[in-house]
């Protein structure tokens, strides 16, 4: 009797399969851990916009209304560094600011539920929504 080398269709078939099913357990796994590695975007982010106000109101004695646009009308900052997040001002004056990061249109954070808003203000007082800051921001 001759033996053949090789696998047969029905070897190969099974080992697909196997590939299949380890795929579809372990791509959604990884996709949640990469989104949430990702919030560290948005969290440099906000301490950056948070360094930038500081800077502003001592050169105009009051915060910037706007992170988008050029100084003086702005700060200059309107996407995180890697662009996953839209920073905006929430509220500013002489004496406080709120700021945001939202993730930005078309980003791949858009699929993150738990952190949809961070938040941060004049006194470091770190927020989001809709899950508690102590989830968000560790």
């Amino acid at each position: 009797m001759k033996r053949r080398a090789g696998f047969t269709l029905i070897e190969l078939m099974v080992c697909v399969v196997i590939a299949a099913l380890l795929a579809t357990i372990a791509l959604p796994a990884w996709r949640s851990v990469m989104i949430r590695a990702q919030r560290d975007d948005a969290r440099t982010a906000l301490y950056a916009l948070a360094t930038a106000q500081e800077r502003y109101r001592l050169l105009h004695g009051h915060y910037a209304a706007a992170a988008a646009p050029a100084p003086p009308a702005g700060l200059g900052l309107g996407l995180s560094a890697k662009g996953w997040y839209a920073l905006r001002i929430e509220s500013a004056d002489a004496t406080a600011f709120s700021a945001a990061a939202r993730p930005a249109p078309g980003s791949p954070q858009g699929a993150d539920e738990q952190c949809r808003v961070l938040t941060l203000d004049q006194a470091g007082r770190r927020g989001s929504a809709p899950a508690a800051p102590a989830v968000c921001w560790r």
